[in-house]
């Protein structure tokens, strides 16, 4: 059973914390430091020692600046190698790397922490839940400690893939590569009618962990207006569409062992409806979110320049449950990634925002708030991305509206690019030239000419050509998207979609018909 804190105590904390003073009258006093119990307060005296010379509590405007991780293996560094000593061996799997994201932030600070643990579950985060993790302190007690002897800056929280009832990301990515490493059959079945509910579970879990965390850092003696946190959602490691890679390394030597149509289902329906468990549990709490759902996209396993570690068996032994423990987590490029994004984020004052490379550029750029992905309609038909693909060359059509993330797109107006919702990496390309008769199809984003639109009242042009206008071939379902002269009768309209169902998916039209 877990510990939850009185709601009373809670609320009492943080409307004292967050009173703000009247105009001409002095700043709020901050809350009074709750003392530690023995155990920790000797931990932390310590620390105090080992960074200024002496135990006691500075105040905090004399202490030195920090940032810090919390959460689990996403963000702890597992896979990215270079494990700090004695985290990934018998005993400690937490598996925190030097090459992990918080090492490598822009964010001026004193001191960093990495407090992440390969496994963690949210539960691990609660000060006072009484759970933790190999011969490791809760993250949450770990949190207070840290909280008094420095001055905490970010805390970045990521977390939320692990816990009974929740995602549980790695026992089901082990059993999809099990399935396919032992040609059992695809595992997307199994859990496709359960994901929505986990989903939600994950949310209240991560409610819980984030508000904790509130209370670890007022009863530290902090305001609201000392620090941040930052919780982050997770990206997408499998892509369907890896065949596109030109030097695709092959499904065992690339380490991409798993079903395409599983592989579909990861990025089309799992992931997406875990990030927005992670987005309601930030709105709920208050604090600063940032959807990295579709920052791997184009960098996932046996893609091009990956930024995650494909399934990969340490010692050769199938049969030993940590043997495989790495797979399918962020690289140290990932982690790169990981650092751009948030240094952005943190720099930039915004409460919400969404990272991803948008042209292959090997870096993650952040764009303010949620990217919202319309419908594009045309004579009562929306452009659709064919058979529900996103892979090099697939057709633009005209379909009935039916919702799906095939038919939703999103304009970069800083770089004037049309992406598909099912793949960022994908976007909207006049293939072959800029000319009339030309087909418009879904190709790799590079930034090119023939990649670059103008979306006004007059129609969709390719941003060099204002006389061309794209159109569908003729006003019944399945005719081709094409390059036309404009005659003024080539508008669109952008909509918001309509989902079928509440989840927004169906159960069969997320696989594609060209993925097994």
């Amino acid at each position: 059973m877990r510990f939850k804190p009185p709601l009373a105590a809670i609320a009492v904390g943080f409307l004292a914390a967050a009173a703000l003073a009247a105009p001409g009258s002095a700043a709020p006093a901050r809350p009074g430091i709750t003392p530690l119990p023995a155990n920790l307060e000797q931990q932390r005296a310590a620390e105090a020692t080992a960074l200024y010379g002496s135990p006691e509590i500075k105040p905090i405007e004399q202490r030195k600046s920090s940032v810090l991780t919390m959460g689990d293996s996403e963000i702890s560094g597992e896979g990215a190698g270079n494990y700090e000593p004695g985290t990934h061996q018998e005993g400690n799997w937490c598996d925190r790397s030097r090459d992990q994201a918080v090492w490598r932030l822009t964010i001026p600070v004193d001191v960093r922490y990495n407090i992440a643990c390969s496994g963690g579950s949210p539960a691990d985060l609660v000060y006072g839940s009484g759970s933790h993790q190999w011969n490791e302190l809760n993250q949450g007690e770990n949190l207070a400690i840290k909280a008094r002897n420095t001055r905490v800056k970010l805390i970045w929280v990521v977390v939320g893939a692990n816990g009974a009832g929740n995602i549980e990301f790695g026992p089901v990515a082990t059993d999809c590569v099990k399935r396919r490493i032992f040609f059992q059959g695809t595992c997307w079945p199994t859990y496709t009618d359960v994901w929505k509910t986990r989903a939600e579970h994950t949310q209240q879990e991560v409610e819980w962990a984030v508000n904790s965390i509130k209370q670890t850092m007022t009863n530290a003696g902090y305001l609201p207006s000392d620090f941040k946190i930052s919780l982050m959602g997770y990206p997408s490691p499998i892509s369907p569409d890896v065949e596109d890679n030109p030097n695709f390394p092959g499904w065992y030597a690339g380490g991409c062992t798993i079903y395409l149509a599983d592989a579909a289902f990861g990025r089309n329906k799992a992931v997406p409806m875990f990030e927005t468990a992670e987005r309601k549990a930030a709105m709920n709490t208050g604090v600063m979110y940032l959807d990295a759902s579709r920052l791997f996209h184009g960098h996932e396993v046996c893609t091009e320049n990956t930024w995650a570690l494909g399934v990969y068996i340490e010692n050769g032994n199938i049969f030993d449950e940590n043997a495989a423990r790495q797979s399918a987590h962020p690289n140290a490029r990932g982690h790169g990634a990981f650092a751009e994004c948030m240094s952005a984020f943190y720099n930039s004052g915004l409460q919400v925002a969404t990272c991803a490379d948008p042209a292959s550029t090997g870096h993650g750029l952040i764009t303010p708030g949620l990217m919202e992905f319309k419908q594009l309609t045309q004579g009562g038909l929306c452009l659709d991305s064919e058979a529900y693909n996103s892979r090099y060359a697939t057709q633009l059509l005209s379909w009935g509206c039916h919702g799906g993330r095939n038919q939703g797109f999103w304009y970069d107006t800083t770089r004037t690019s049309l992406h598909v919702e099912l793949n960022h990496d994908r976007c909207v390309d006049a293939s072959g030239g800029i000319a009339s008769g030309t087909k418009v199809i879904l190709w790799d984003c590079h930034g090119g000419a023939n990649q670059k639109w103008t979306l006004d009242a007059a129609g969709l042009h390719p941003a060099s050509r204002s006389d061309l206008c794209v159109a569908f071939s003729s006003a019944t379902a399945g005719s081709h998207a094409r390059l036309t002269p404009c005659t003024g009768a080539q508008t669109w309209n952008t909509e918001t979609r309509n989902f079928p169902n509440p989840a927004g998916y169906n159960h069969s039209d997320f696989i594609g018909s060209r993925v097994y």
